[in-house]
């Protein structure tokens, strides 16, 4: 891309072409953001300065070359460097790293789980196997083929309703009777719906595989 483009045009063109509902409309996407590179894999600001020979074209943004420039998502406080990490060296797709980079409760819960069975800190340089970091993708991919996701306007725990979000419980003392899963963080990050408490053990199940098979292969790995 070039100093010459018409961003003006740019920006009419992406707001005909944007066929996909937001899920809140007051939550601001910046048109701006696309693929950086030639093979579409990675994700970035088609205006900063590093693609553009030096020249910082944020200004034509709605937030301004400022605050982009100082923004950091709240992933970036609340997760260990090792968590960061962890979630980078496992996953080579933009898309599902934007989904599980951003979801604290998943990651963090994830790995609260595992050290505390281990009686251990997690080691980066553990990650540096390929197999660890399969059976680390393996749980991370649930975010995409979770059989119970909810049907709703949700992301992760979050549902989207008149303008407002909020944050989705399972009720499972009002509905079933019984106390909240040792694994509730995870589940309602998956955005799970559940019928009867019969799902609720096989969702548990699912989720249980992963974590030991990590460990399986964490603990087996040099």
């Amino acid at each position: 891309m070039g100093k010459d483009i018409d961003f003006d045009e740019y920006r009419r063109l992406a707001e005909i072409s944007d066929s996909n509902p937001k899920l809140l409309e007051s939550i601001y996407n910046c048109e701006f953001l696309g693929f950086i590179d030639g093979d579409d894999k990675r994700v970035g600001c088609l205006l900063h300065p590093s693609i553009h020979q030096g020249v910082n074209l944020r200004e034509y943004s709605f937030y301004g070359p400022e605050l982009c420039a100082r923004h950091f998502c709240p992933s970036y406080a609340h997760l260990t460097a090792v968590e960061q990490s962890a979630v980078f060296m496992a996953l080579d797709d933009w898309y599902l790293y934007g989904q599980v980079i951003t979801d604290i409760d998943f990651v963090k819960e994830f790995f609260r789980l595992v050290q505390d069975r281990m009686g251990d800190s997690l080691r980066a340089e553990r990650l540096q196997d390929r197999r660890v970091r399969s059976a680390l993708r393996a749980f991370f991919e649930l975010k995409e083929s979770w059989k119970f996701c909810s049907p709703h306007n949700r992301l992760g725990k979050y549902y989207f309703s008149h303008s407002e979000y909020q944050i989705a419980r399972i009720e499972y003392e009002k509905r079933w009777k019984i106390k909240p899963s040792k694994f509730d963080k995870i589940l309602v990050s998956l955005s799970s719906d559940f019928e009867n408490q019969k799902e609720i053990w096989e969702a548990e199940g699912l989720i249980e595989e992963k974590i030991e098979k990590f460990i399986e292969t964490y603990c087996s790995s040099s």
